[in-house]
């Protein structure tokens, strides 16, 4: 392998894939009733597991890795492997994760001489999932840790996510929404579209009168922006009955395509709450927003 290959877990690869896939990894906290869990996910059970807490009324909680973390994190992996390291983070519209990695990085490589390239995914979930992936073909390719850098910087412009959460009550008792917006929403079966947008962030791209007209809008998006060429995409659940309806969609809309399910996992399904449901697929073109 050309470099030392990370991330944090965000991109709700199971935990045991990535041990055989030698993709290190620095798990996220999210906390319930004032109990830190870590994301180290690796099968369908924790992930509903975690869903049946939130249907239970459980509102999770979730905080950054901080710069101490990332500075033991990256200091045993230099000590463990040889050659260069780089990690893929959570956008940095959303957390301080990519900040406090960034600097992390900088004291690890001026105290050790050794190289390390933090890649801001933009993403989350599956949009950062895809973004790894991508570092792992450049790695097992041959490509150098600087080069794969440079590469994926480009490349993460060009994955275009879009999601629908359908539960505003929990948004609300995040503090998300406003209670009228959430109940009015509810009412009236409001669902927004959310894009990530070129800063990584979730701004609200149109609001829809039910879920299956939130689905087909954005089967029809994937169907005309995503690349020529064949290429994997995922559609996200956080535990949605839409999941496999929206996959059939894309496949139909695109039958060249592998597509397959990713888990929206406790980082960001803590802010989405249940049935948030999405798609993320890579674009020749970059995002338009």
């Amino acid at each position: 392998m050309s470099f030392i290959l990370a991330a944090d877990t965000s991109g709700d690869i199971f935990k045991n894939d990535m041990v055989a896939r030698h993709i290190e990894y620095k798990p996220l906290v999210y906390t319930i009733d004032g109990v830190e869990h870590k994301d180290d996910f690796s099968d369908d059970e924790r992930y509903k597991a975690f869903y049946d807490e939130i249907r239970a009324g459980k509102l999770p909680t979730t905080s950054q890795i901080n710069t101490q973390e990332h500075e033991d994190f990256f200091t045993e992996l230099l000590e463990k492997y040889d050659g260069d390291l780089l990690y893929v983070t959570l956008s940095s519209g959303l957390s301080g994760t990519f900040a406090s990695a960034r600097l992390a990085a900088q004291n690890v490589s001026e105290r050790t001489g050794r190289d390390i390239y933090v890649v801001d995914s933009l993403g989350a979930t599956i949009s950062q999932r895809i973004v790894v992936e991508e570092a792992e073909r450049l790695r097992d390719s041959g490509v150098g840790a600087a080069e794969a850098a440079a590469e994926l910087e480009k490349f993460v412009k060009h994955v275009h996510t879009w999601f629908m959460p359908t539960d505003l009550m929990h948004l609300k008792r995040g503090g998300r929404v406003s209670g009228p917006m959430a109940y009015l929403g509810t009412a009236l079966n409001i669902k927004p579209i959310i894009f990530i947008d070129k800063e990584g962030k979730l701004p609200v791209i149109k609001k829809l009168h039910g879920a299956p007209k939130g689905v087909a809008y954005m089967v029809d998006i994937f169907e005309k922006s995503s690349a020529k060429l064949p290429h994997k995409f995922y559609v996200a659940s956080a535990d949605s009955a839409l999941a496999e309806e929206m996959l059939a969609k894309a496949k139909a809309a695109r039958p060249d395509c592998e597509g397959e399910i990713g888990w929206i996992g406790p980082v960001i399904g803590s802010h989405t709450g249940c049935g948030a449901v999405g798609i993320s697929f890579v674009s020749d073109e970059e995002r338009p927003y």
